[in-house]
């Protein structure tokens, strides 16, 4: 029977939306067995008017049809977790402009790299929302409406609220960033994070809502800590504090392996493709064995220090390229592009029947 948007509003105000309906089934084989399609998750990109990041960006991104909010967490200085894909903030703040904190400019090595900035861990949370996040080609807003840092509360508040808006599920995907580095500052992401799922009444494996980290060891102190699905994330290099090993993704065993603690493995989008021959584009080796290894993949399309789509492919190339790893068998895509992703799907569902 399906769901009317009144009939679906109504249940949702009386039940936690994150267990308004069943999301995300993990193998291939259950996905043909019920229908349901490839995910699209959505990084929060900047739009027109709305910052990266921002409550703006995300809602156009849910409207344009993602089915889930990605925001990278990171913690303030009382250890409120805040929506940001980088602890560092004058690439994506206008802190750099703000003589109020010119004296916290400091140097910091993370995962072995040193770096020089304003660091999320500096600042309370207040001061964090003071912040102005800037609009391309355009003066920071200042108005009563300008985008501001969110909270990991306030991705949850924009996802329920697209429930509402759109009568659908829109989930949350949750990726902690560096959890060892803040654990020595004292600062653990992972305690928290699981309060806030429970508390929002997204603590169990049907609910809307995943949790990635590329750190192996933050993963498997969460599985003790919240039901939520886990996804595993495989950096460009693979190297840094507490990430896979490369060896695990070279063999079906490897992946086995994997695919015993988390629920399903994020890995670069050209990872997952054979671009040898052009004008034939197919699943990688990498994608065959998770496959065989019952692992589910999500190809990431933003992954710093790689292109995509892969030189000599163009930008035009996008929209083909997203439909070859939804065909071939990706639980979903993470991107920025979720317009463009919704129509490299719809070009894949209409192959496969």
């Amino acid at each position: 029977m399906s769901l009317t948007r009144r009939r679906f509003t109504a249940r949702s105000l009386a039940a936690p939306l994150a267990l308004a309906a069943p999301v995300a089934l993990w193998t291939s084989q259950v996905r043909a067995q019920t229908g349901s399609t490839p995910l699209i998750l959505a990084s929060g990109g900047a739009r027109p008017g709305a910052p990266d990041l921002s409550a703006a960006a995300f809602s156009r991104a849910a409207d344009e049809g993602a089915d889930f909010l990605v925001g990278g967490l990171v913690p303030s200085k009382e250890g409120v977790l805040i929506v940001r894909n980088d602890n560092e903030l004058s690439a994506s703040t206008d802190i750099a402009n703000r003589p109020e904190y010119a004296e916290r400019r400091t140097t910091r090595v993370i995962a072995g790299q040193t770096r020089e900035g304003w660091f999320a861990e500096d600042f309370t949370l207040a001061e964090l929302k003071s912040l102005n996040l800037p609009l391309a080609g355009r003066p920071s807003r200042v108005a009563a409406d300008r985008p501001v840092i969110l909270t990991f509360d306030d991705l949850i508040a924009i996802a329920r609220s697209a429930c509402v808006r759109l009568a659908r599920v829109v989930g949350v995907s949750a990726v902690l960033k560096h959890p060892s580095y803040f654990a020595a500052l004292g600062l653990p992401m992972e305690a928290r994070l699981a309060e806030t799922i429970s508390g929002q009444g997204y603590d169990s494996p049907a609910a809307a809502m995943m949790v990635a980290c590329e750190d192996p060891r933050s993963l498997a102190q969460l599985a003790s800590l919240t039901r939520a699905r886990r996804i595993q994330v495989a950096g460009a290099a693979l190297t840094g504090e507490g990430t896979l090993a490369p060896e695990e993704l070279q063999s079906t065993q490897g992946l086995t392996a994997i695919a015993r603690r988390v629920s399903a493995l994020a890995a670069p989008a050209d990872r997952l493709l054979d671009v040898a021959n052009l004008k034939a584009i197919g699943a990688s080796t990498l994608t065959a064995s998770a496959l065989a290894a019952h692992l589910p993949l999500i190809a990431v399309t933003e992954t710093p220090g790689l292109a995509f789509p892969p030189p000599p492919l163009r930008p035009g190339d996008m929209r083909r390229l997203l439909a070859i790893l939804f065909a071939s068998g990706s639980l979903g895509v993470w991107t920025d592009e979720v317009s463009l992703a919704v129509r490299a799907r719809n070009d894949a569902l209409s192959v496969r029947r």
